[in-house]
């Protein structure tokens, strides 16, 4: 019994001493964030500025209204960028990349000079957007209707792709894809599209985008060939959005870009392309 009053007494000594303590966390100046992708797709060319924000105070995004935006090409193109709204700089006619040119974003705020320059690399159009029924027993892929793509890859190595699909109006699928082990393998270049029936008897199976679809639904595929620099970058911020506060996390960082002078975000020169379909059964 005096053992035990013992044990309560220490335990309410310890209660006793607990003292709340609270940290300061270190805090940096906010910094300019540049978000900006322009492409060999006719359209105006739009970049959005906003300042950086504290991790624990996010709740209000500080648009930038005031600065000097401009992009020029070695094409010959010099484009002024005005602001519209909410931190977005418009050019005020379309615009369009032209493969193989070079472009520099450079930004004039606060008395202080951001640049970044990416060149638009070559890529084909997308020759097939299919949609397929996958029969039961394939695994651990539940059975029905995916959508593949088939198009063209450059002679050389080097290729890396982000594509887009989308069901209807809604986004369901990004995906990044390269030719490292030889092939681009969202572009199933050696699937014959033309006799799916015939490669599907034969176990032969195109890599689909990764959602299923009903017949009738419409779907849309861009394809964006990218930099690989650019490709890193979206590696990396999506590692970070994905923490979960376990000990594998990757420790917290800025992801790395092609902004000088310290800015956040990326600045991206892509060759779209864009296939369309309706699944049919």
């Amino acid at each position: 019994m005096k053992k035990l009053a013992y044990l309560l007494i220490a335990s309410l000594a310890f209660v006793a001493c607990e003292k709340i303590v609270e940290i300061d966390l270190p805090s940096e100046s906010p910094r300019l964030v540049i978000e900006g992708q322009i492409t060999n797709e006719r359209a105006p060319w739009q970049v959005k500025l906003t300042l950086s924000q504290p991790y624990f105070d996010q709740a209000q995004v500080d648009i930038i209204s005031q600065a000097v935006v401009r992009i020029i090409g070695t094409d010959g193109s010099d484009v002024l960028l005005s602001h519209v709204d909410s931190g977005n700089f418009v050019s005020a006619d379309t615009q369009q990349c032209v493969t193989g040119e070079s472009y520099t974003l450079n930004v004039e705020y606060n008395g202080e000079e951001y640049q970044a320059t990416e060149q638009m690399k070559n890529a084909f159009p997308l020759d097939t957007i299919a949609s397929f029924l996958l029969p039961d027993n394939n695994g651990f892929i539940p059975s029905g209707y995916y959508v593949f793509i088939q198009g063209k890859e450059n002679p050389e190595s080097g290729d890396y792709y982000l594509f887009k699909a989308y069901r209807g109006d809604t986004l369901k699928t990004r995906e990044l894809d390269n030719d490292e082990f030889g092939s681009v393998s969202y572009l199933n270049e050696n699937f014959d599209a033309d006799r799916i029936l015939q490669e599907l008897a034969l176990g032969k199976t195109p890599r689909p985008f990764p959602f299923l679809v009903e017949p009738g639904d419409s779907i849309l595929v861009e394809q964006f060939a990218i930099t690989q620099q650019y490709y890193q970058f979206i590696i990396d911020l999506e590692a970070q959005r994905s923490r979960s506060g376990t000990p594998f996390d990757p420790p917290p960082a800025n992801p790395n870009n092609n902004l000088g002078n310290g800015a956040l975000g990326y600045f991206s020169v892509a060759h779209k392309e864009v296939g369309r379909m309706v699944v049919q059964e």
